[in-house]
């Protein structure tokens, strides 16, 4: 891989844009230079970069039994695998999306669009899940110790936490509509590409961080809060 030009990685996996991005190399207008060369002369550790690209092209996430999970688990991988992936490429998703709706908006005025229910939903949800961290997590993993909370009750926070998992939905689901589901036009650049594989990476993220919460981690919420009242 040190021999193909970084060009040459992007295009056989477009996920590793983000890891170029993250090194500071150019792997649009200077995706020509091969990956040893463009770290020599950009003073960037080839070993660490190695690393990185290997992990994306051959991690995978394991099997994992949700429903059998104890939720005070399930409410700590959500945050490890889910709120910080938002966290860690959200900005960079929004860099890449935001750079094609400026450059190509005028051929494709659709990006502009797309980039803007981006921002929108990446504001929502940073909202979203300072409210899951702040107040519904902490209060269902007290749950899991056998205590509630004096007047506190999870059936209100959860309401609004799947009216705002709707609200995140229906976003994704105009910017997959306008994007025709996030395949980019021939005359697309890498960083055109990388955007749009990054928006259906975030999208496939997001639905099963719902997923979780909704069909899983809340329910068993509600279940567990009722088991402990009538105790």
């Amino acid at each position: 891989m040190r021999e193909q030009t970084i060009g040459e990685i992007v295009s056989d996996n477009i996920r590793t844009a983000n890891v170029f991005k993250k090194h500071g190399l150019d792997f649009c207008c200077g995706g020509g230079e091969k990956l040893e060369t463009a770290c020599e002369n950009k003073g960037t550790d080839l070993d660490a970069i190695m690393a990185d690209l290997e992990l994306v092209i051959n991690g995978e996430k394991s099997t994992l039994d949700y429903q059998s999970m104890p939720l005070d688990k399930l409410v700590d991988y959500i945050f490890e695998e889910h709120h910080k992936y938002i966290y860690v490429n959200g900005p960079i998703t929004g860099e890449f999306i935001n750079k094609v709706a400026r450059v190509h908006g005028e051929r494709h005025p659709e990006t502009i669009e797309v980039a803007k229910l981006y921002n929108e939903l990446m504001q929502d949800l940073h909202q979203h899940m300072m409210k899951e961290e702040q107040i519904l997590f902490p209060y269902i993993s007290q749950m899991v110790q056998n205590s509630l909370a004096n007047g506190a009750f999870v059936n209100g926070p959860i309401s609004m936490m799947i009216a705002e998992h709707d609200t995140a939905g229906e976003i994704l689901k105009k910017m997959s509509d306008l994007s025709n589901e996030y395949e980019p036009p021939a005359d697309g650049c890498n960083t055109y590409r990388a955007a749009y594989a990054n928006l259906k990476a975030m999208e496939d993220d997001i639905h099963l961080h719902i997923h979780l919460e909704n069909n899983i981690l809340f329910p068993k919420a509600l279940e567990l809060e009722e088991s402990l009242l009538g105790s």
